[in-house]
């Protein structure tokens, strides 16, 4: 899935929705030193762009032609580190990113921030303007130690797809969160030398002293040395301050799930912020992960456990359907034809289509209706009806393949040619299948 990074920072949602297997096209942020740090860890590009210019913004991204847009606009006016003024103008970057999606219009898109902004107006704002667009909204706070990340981190997350309904990946980002926190030393292991550490607190009434054995508490945009003074606060897991000192800068990094090797170059003051400010990468990758399940990527349905949940027929329509005459709000299967049983589709002689090895989980078999073949370089055209899904063999095309290589087929009958020419369509699923309505095809 191609993905553009606005308000990229210095990459932690870039660099965890690559490590998940999407394929970042280019990011764009306005801070200088994030867009040098950005441009030193990632082979794709960074552009300087003030994202508050929706025009001239989607002027550039839209070039790129994203699956989906991904971004953390500045938290900033909504953060309980900062003034909490909505209005201050930071703010306002929340809906300069809702407008720039809705009018490029990417089929998913992914905003993250700090979850004081379900408190703000502004968020209220963007909302409409995604749900005007057609988008179905999943949101959740995320507390980034169920998440693959050794830090109490909770963050805001907004998800959204085109033509869904809203909470639709709820169940999915509730299944798959751990069932306990992450601890700094089971993120480390070994690499860390320290048992307890300072981290300055927003006030003395708290403590200031740590222990590894714990998740870390959120990584701020500062990163204060131990004061001379420093009196042990009653909670402070300790009896002594000897060998106690704050976390390094790198340390600090890798808590927010940076490799070791990422490299943070510039000031000290601006990396640190920098490192405070990022979406940790391990938070990221858990959302693009979640997506990646959403659609059935990670979670194939394989053709074996068909077998033994379906024994026999899956669909069996079988219903007296006419020619000419079809029903648009029946769900229909795109699928790519492979190249050794292509003729029989380009001549609507088939009969039967058999699928890969594995089929995608989200796609329902038993309200499937039509099936569309998709000619590769070419698109769709043909309209077939199902009659059967069933599990049998590449066999039955093909004399000379084995009968117990078993895959999903489809017993198929040609109704029409829906359009004059081949219409081009982008296949959702491993770019092999798309699950929709006949309207969605109809409509092209």
């Amino acid at each position: 899935m191609k993905v553009i990074d606005l308000f990229c920072g210095c990459g932690g949602l870039s660099l965890g929705f690559q490590k998940a297997g999407y394929d970042i096209l280019a990011a764009f942020d306005n801070w200088d030193e994030a867009v040098t740090v950005y441009h030193n860890n990632f082979s794709h590009p960074i552009i300087k762009q003030d994202l508050s210019d929706v025009t001239q913004s989607v002027e550039e991204i839209e070039k790129y032609n994203p699956d989906m847009i991904i971004g953390g606009p500045p938290c900033q006016d909504f953060s309980s580190a900062g003034k909490r003024n909505e209005n201050n103008g930071r703010g306002d970057l929340t809906v300069s990113y809702a407008k720039i999606v809705t009018t490029i219009k990417p089929e998913w898109f992914v905003m993250e921030n700090v979850d004081r902004i379900l408190k703000t107006g502004k968020l209220v704002e963007a909302r409409k303007i995604f749900k005007d667009c057609g988008y179905g909204l999943t949101e959740a706070v995320l507390n980034a130690s169920f998440c693959g990340v050794p830090q109490r981190r909770k963050r805001f997350i907004m998800i959204g797809h085109l033509g869904e309904k809203d909470g639709f990946m709820s169940a999915i980002l509730e299944k798959r969160q751990a069932s306990k926190e992450m601890t700094i030393s089971e993120y480390f292991g070994n690499q860390i030398d320290i048992k307890y550490y300072y981290r300055h607190p927003r006030s003395y009434a708290r403590r200031g002293i740590f222990s590894v054995d714990e998740p870390s508490p959120t990584i701020r945009g500062v990163n204060r040395p131990m004061p001379a003074g420093y009196k042990l606060h009653p909670t402070d897991p300790v009896t002594s301050l000897e060998g106690i000192r704050p976390l390094t800068t790198q340390e600090r990094s890798m808590i927010q799930t940076f490799p070791r090797d990422f490299k943070f170059i510039g000031t000290k003051t601006g990396m640190e912020q920098m490192i405070g400010n990022a979406v940790p990468v391990n938070l990221a990758k858990f959302v693009g992960d979640s997506i990646m399940s959403y659609l059935g990527i990670d979670n194939p349905v394989n053709i074996s456990e068909i077998q033994k949940e379906f024994p026999s027929e899956i669909i069996n329509h079988k219903s007296e359907h006419v020619d000419s005459d079809f029903d648009i709000t029946k769900s229909v299967l795109v699928s790519l034809v492979k190249n050794d049983n292509v003729d029989l589709f380009l001549d609507g002689s088939a009969r039967i289509y058999y699928t890969g090895k594995k089929f995608p989980s989200t796609v329902a078999l038993n309200k499937l209706y039509y099936f569309m073949p998709y000619v590769k370089k070419q698109g769709v055209r043909d309209l077939y009806f199902i009659n059967i899904a069933r599990v049998g063999s590449k066999h039955e095309v093909h004399p000379d393949a084995d009968e117990n290589d078993l895959r999903l087929v489809f017993e198929i009958e040609f109704v029409k040619q829906l359009f004059d020419d081949y219409k081009p369509i982008k296949l959702k699923i491993w770019d092999t299948f798309t699950d929709t309505t006949l309207n969605e095809i109809v409509n092209l």
